[in-house]
C-alpha cells in the first residue's frame, strides 16, 4: 500500500495498523461523534466536519484515516461518505462561497485513489466507487489520463490469466460501470462521442476477450455454486458496460463482433443453476436474475436502437426471452426478470417485426401465459394497499409503478393492439368474462378476479390519453358504458371491498371524458360519500378523481 500512495504526500505512511497524525486522529473521533445518540454532540462534530472541509489537505487527510485498519470499520466508512460527499459538493465548484478542493490535491488523490480503493474492506469501496465516478464526471478523460489505461490493466491482470481474482477484478468492473453508465442517458454532444471513442479505443478488445473467458470460466464452474457466483458477477458487469458504451451509437468494432456477443447472451439467457436459485419466499432477486434481466435490457436496446443489426439474433433471442418469462414464478425475487423481459415483448411487438406475434397460437399464448398470470394482484400488493397506502397511491397515481409487472402487463397489452387489435380483444374479452363469473360465484378471492377484469379493461381500452383529459383515445370494439354500467358502478360504494372500490374510481378518472353528462348525476355524489371512507387508498382516490371530473369541461369529439 505505501508504494501505491509514494506520490501522495502528506500520507506518508499506509501501514494500516500505523500510528495516525493528529489531523487523522481529530477526524476520525469528529465521524465518530457524528453519530451520536446525544444531539448536541452530534451536531457539535458536523459543525467540525464543516470547517475540516475548509482545509487544503481534507481529501488527503480522509484517505489516510480510510487505511487505519486499526479505527472501526463503520468509522472508516463514514469517513469514505465523507470523501464522497467533498468529491461531490467541492470538487468543481462554481459558486465563490463554497471552498473547491486546490489542484495539488486533487492530482495527488488522482494518482492514488485507484491504489487505495483496491485495498480497503468492500464496503468502503462502494462509497469510493461513486466517489471516482464523481470525481471523473468531472476531470475524465482530460485531466485523469491515466485512470482508464490503470482500471485496463489491472483488470486484465486480474481475471486475464490464472489464477484469477474474481472479486479484485468486479471491483474494477463496477468502477468502469459507475464512470461510464452516464452514456445511457446524457445528450448528445461532439464531447460525449469524443469520450466515448477514447474509451472504446482502449478497452473494446479487452472487454470481449474478457467477455468470452468469463464465459468459459462459467461453463467449467457449474459444481462449484461460490465460484459460479463470481463469475456471474462479473458477467453482470461485462454486459453493464457493453449496455454503456452502446448506448449512444452502436461502435464499428462492436458490430463487427456481434455475434460472439449475441451468442454469448444467449447462453446466458439459457443458463439455469439450481445451487443459485433463490428460495420461494426471497424477495430479492438471485444472481442469475439479475445477470439475465441485464441481458435482456441489452437486446431490447439493440431492438430499438439497432434494428438491422440486430434482426439476425432476433428469433432465436426473442424465444430464449418468451423461455425465461413463462418459467417464472410470482414470487417476488422474479419480478426485475418478469418486468425486464416483458417490456422486450412490447418493444418488439411495436417494431417493424411485430409479425412474430401475428400467428393466433402466439398471440393466445402470450395472453394466456405472459399477461394474464402477471396481471394479478399479488400479495405484496395487497400488503402495499393496507399497510402502506400512501406509496400505493403515489406508484399508481404519480406514475412510480413502471417497473411493476401489472404495469408492464397492460404496457404490452396497448403494444399487442396496436398492430392486432381486434384479435386481442376478442381473445381478453372471453377471459374478462371467465374472471366475472369467477367474481359472481364468491369465494375469499373472488375481488381479485374482478380486480385483474378491470385492469384488463382499462389496459385493452386506452389508446392514447394526458393528465389533464385522462383517456384522449379508445379502442372502439371494447363496450366501455356497458362494462361501466354493468361492472363498474356497483363497486362504487362504502360498503364493497376497499380493493375493488378503488379500482372502479380509478376507471373513472382514466375514462371521465368518455362518460355521458348523465353518468355524473348519480356518480359525483357516490364519489363525494367516498371521501369519508375509512381506507386512505379509497378517500385519495374519489378527491383526485373528483378533482380531475371538475376540470373536464366538455366532451371528447367523437
Amino acid at each position: 500500500r505505501q508504494a501505491a500512495w509514494r506520490k501522495l504526500p502528506p500520507l506518508e505512511s499506509l501501514e494500516g495498523t500505523g500510528a495516525m497524525d493528529a489531523p487523522t486522529q481529530a477526524l476520525a473521533q469528529c465521524l465518530t461523534q457524528s453519530v451520536h445518540p446525544d444531539k448536541a454532540v452530534r451536531k457539535a462534530a458536523e459543525a467540525q466536519l464543516d470547517q475540516f472541509k475548509q482545509q487544503p489537505s481534507c481529501a488527503t487527510t480522509v484517505l489516510q484515516m480510510l487505511t487505519a485498519d486499526s479505527l472501526p470499520l463503520d468509522v472508516r466508512q463514514s469517513g469514505a461518505v465523507f470523501f464522497k460527499n467533498i468529491a461531490r459538493q467541492n470538487w468543481d465548484v462554481e459558486e465563490h462561497t463554497t471552498m473547491t478542493v486546490p489542484d495539488v490535491t486533487k492530482q495527488q488523490v488522482r494518482d492514488g485513489l485507484l491504489s487505495l480503493f483496491l485495498v480497503v474492506p468492500q464496503k468502503i469501496q462502494l462509497q469510493l466507487s461513486e466517489a471516482i465516478a464523481l470525481i471523473a464526471a468531472h476531470d475524465f478523460p482530460q485531466r485523469w489520463e491515466a485512470l482508464l489505461p490503470a482500471l485496463v490493466a489491472q483488470t486484465t491482470a486480474a481475471l486475464g490469466a490464472p489464477p484469477k481474482d474474481y472479486k479484485k477484478g468486479l471491483a474494477l468492473l463496477k468502477i468502469a460501470h459507475s464512470i461510464f453508465k452516464r452514456y445511457r442517458h446524457e445528450f448528445k454532444s461532439d464531447k460525449l462521442f469524443g469520450e466515448i471513442k477514447y474509451v472504446i479505443t482502449q478497452l473494446q478488445e479487452s472487454l470481449l476477450k474478457l467477455f468470452i473467458e468469463a464465459l468459459a470460466d462459467l461453463r467449467a464452474a457449474t459444481t462449484q455454486p461460490e465460484h459460479a457466483k463470481d463469475v456471474l458477477q462479473v458477467l453482470h458487469m461485462l454486459v453493464s458496460i457493453h449496455f454503456d458504451l452502446c448506448a449512444q451509437d452502436l461502435p464499428e468494432y462492436f458490430e463487427d463482433h456481434l455475434r460472439e456477443w449475441m451468442e454469448g447472451f444467449v447462453e446466458l439467457l439459457k443458463f439455469r443453476h439450481a445451487g443459485l436459485a433463490a428460495d420461494e419466499d426471497d424477495t430479492e432477486p438471485d444472481v442469475v436474475s439479475v445477470l439475465q434481466a441485464e441481458v435482456v435490457d441489452d437486446l431490447a436496446l439493440f431492438m430499438s436502437k439497432y434494428e438491422e443489426e440486430f434482426q439476425p439474433f432476433l428469433n432465436e433471442c426473442l424465444g430464449h426471452v418468451w423461455t425465461l418469462v413463462i418459467g417464472t414464478s410470482l414470487a417476488q425475487h422474479h419480478d426485475l426478470l418478469v418486468t425486464t423481459a416483458i417490456r422486450f415483448l412490447t418493444t418488439v411487438s411495436t417494431s417493424v417485426h411485430h409479425a412474430l406475434f401475428a400467428q393466433a397460437e402466439v398471440l393466445q399464448n402470450v395472453c394466456e401465459k405472459i399477461i394474464a398470470p402477471n396481471m394479478q394482484l399479488l400479495q405484496a400488493d395487497l400488503e402495499t394497499f393496507e399497510d402502506n397506502p400512501m406509496e400505493y397511491v403515489r406508484r399508481d397515481i404519480e406514475g412510480s409503478d413502471s417497473d411493476t409487472r401489472r404495469r408492464v402487463s397492460c404496457d404490452l397489452v396497448r403494444g399487442l393492439c396496436k398492430n392486432y387489435e381486434a384479435e386481442v380483444t376478442r381473445l381478453f374479452s372471453s377471459y374478462i368474462g371467465s374472471l366475472l363469473q369467477t367474481f359472481a360465484a364468491g369465494g375469499p378471492d373472488g375481488f381479485k378476479a374482478k380486480d385483474v377484469a378491470i385492469y384488463l379493461v382499462i389496459a385493452l381500452t386506452i389508446k392514447g390519453g394526458n393528465a389533464r383529459l385522462g383517456a384522449t383515445q379508445t379502442n372502439q370494439l371494447v363496450e366501455l358504458l356497458p362494462f361501466f354500467n354493468g361492472h363498474v358502478l356497483a363497486e362504487l360504494h362504502p360498503e364493497r371491498n376497499p380493493v375493488l372500490v378503488a379500482d372502479a374510481i380509478k376507471f373513472v378518472t382514466v375514462f371521465r371524458a368518455q362518460l355521458d353528462r348523465s353518468v355524473y348525476e348519480g356518480l359525483m355524489p357516490r364519489l363525494l360519500s367516498l371521501l369519508a371512507h375509512k381506507n386512505q387508498v379509497v378517500h385519495t382516490y374519489a378527491a383526485s378523481a373528483i378533482e380531475r371530473i371538475l376540470t373536464v369541461r366538455e366532451a371528447l369529439p367523437a
